[in-house]
């Protein structure tokens, strides 16, 4: 049977070098810490991310609004620390990975995270008005929406792992 191109993309990913030393390298310096600088970086983007959700949904109503602008650096320093890391993972088995189905699940829910992150800064952070009259409706709501797809992110990454649902045969 012939190879697809997209399978014969997957194997060039998995055959390059770095994909090699980070599926076989025995140093911790390969999976491991990607896999450990993957899970910090979801800490703090997803961490921060949260906490800017919870305030505006009304928790911890003494903690003004403004200050937690500061928190938007680290989500996207964690954010590049997650695509790079995620992309050396994907690469370590990518003719595997390729095909799993969860995989494009978990992407879209962080795409449209990060687009409903982007417009909680739009609304409340870059707004002319004051935030605390930003926060109501519409703010409160894209919060609520975030922690949901936060976790639906968060959930099927993991569940990449246990559920072999594929678009064929590896």
């Amino acid at each position: 049977m012939e190879e697809t191109q997209f399978m014969k993309v997957m194997t060039w990913l998995q055959d390059s070098s770095i994909a090699i030393w980070v599926a076989e390298s025995e140093t911790i310096w390969a999976y491991p810490t990607m896999l450990t600088l993957h899970t910090f970086g979801l800490a703090i983007l997803v961490g921060s991310n949260a906490v800017i959700d919870f305030r505006l949904l009304g928790f911890s109503r003494e903690t003004p609004i403004p200050p937690l602008k500061k928190l938007f650096g680290p989500m996207w320093v964690a954010l590049a620390i997650n695509a790079l890391t995620g992309v050396l993972l994907f690469m370590s088995g990518a003719r595997v990975k390729g095909l799993v189905i969860m995989l494009y699940v978990k992407l879209t829910f962080v795409v449209l995270a990060l687009i409903v992150l982007l417009q909680i800064r739009r609304i409340v952070f870059d707004s002319e008005t004051r935030p605390e009259a930003a926060t109501l409706p519409r703010a409160s709501w894209l919060a609520a929406l975030s922690l949901c797809l936060w976790a639906a992110a968060t959930l099927s990454g993991r569940m990449m792992a246990y559920w072999d649902w594929s678009f064929g045969e590896y």
